[in-house]
């Protein structure tokens, strides 16, 4: 973890001005090619949403904007977010909420986020709770062309959410769907989240060298 110096932070002007705002908080929606998440997925027998979540996390944690926290009143970039995903049981009319570390290998990642969404019965484990996470949430019963994330109106919180609804097949066979970015604009722009959505597209690119069961 490294602590910010704001008398040198290139971002002081705005990380202040975006302050005095009640809600600074945006929302960004695009859609992604998840063609290759579904059939690798499928083949190493995997959870689709679990390796998205594993994706996107990555691709998160890969821009600096999207891993500066306060914490104890002090803005830091911390070295790692680890996601906090929604899981709703097929049957269930209410979710949970499964927090799980960041791992560097898909594989090990899904396991571990299915052992832990199968064992878990309260709805949240608060021990698990801190300020390094990353809120994921999926809505896997429509496409998502827009979305609007509960806050608490602290101006502090930087904790970036992403959603993602419904994969949909367009022309040639493949498979997208709609994910929304929320950050607070403290501390990021339009541009991180491009830079995110470069850099998940890269990764799931690259999926057809990650390790396949």
């Amino acid at each position: 973890m490294r602590t910010i110096d704001l008398a040198s932070w290139p971002r002081r002007e705005l990380y202040e001005k975006f302050f005095n705002i009640s809600c600074p908080f945006f929302s960004v929606t695009f859609p992604v090619d998840v063609t290759a998440v579904h059939a690798w997925a499928k083949q190493n027998r995997v959870s689709f949403y679990h390796l998205l979540t594993w994706l996107s996390t990555g691709a998160m944690n890969a821009v600096p904007e999207f891993r500066l926290r306060v914490i104890d009143g002090q803005l830091v970039e911390i070295d790692r977010g680890d996601p906090s995903f929604t899981s709703l049981r097929k049957g269930e009319r209410q979710f949970r909420i499964i927090t799980v570390p960041f791992e560097d290998d898909p594989l090990t990642f899904c396991r571990h986020a299915k052992e832990a969404d199968d064992a878990q019965t309260a709805f949240i484990r608060m021990e698990k709770e801190s300020a390094s996470l990353i809120f994921v949430s999926c809505l896997p019963w429509f496409d998502v062309t827009g979305l609007r994330e509960e806050h608490r109106g602290d101006p502090d919180d930087l904790i970036p959410h992403l959603t993602w609804g419904k994969f949909y097949p367009v022309q040639n066979d493949r498979l997208e769907l709609h994910m929304t970015v929320t950050a607070n604009h403290r501390v990021a722009d339009g541009f991180h989240v491009g830079e995110f959505k470069a850099e998940l597209d890269r990764r799931i690119a690259a999926l057809c060298c990650a390790k396949e069961g």
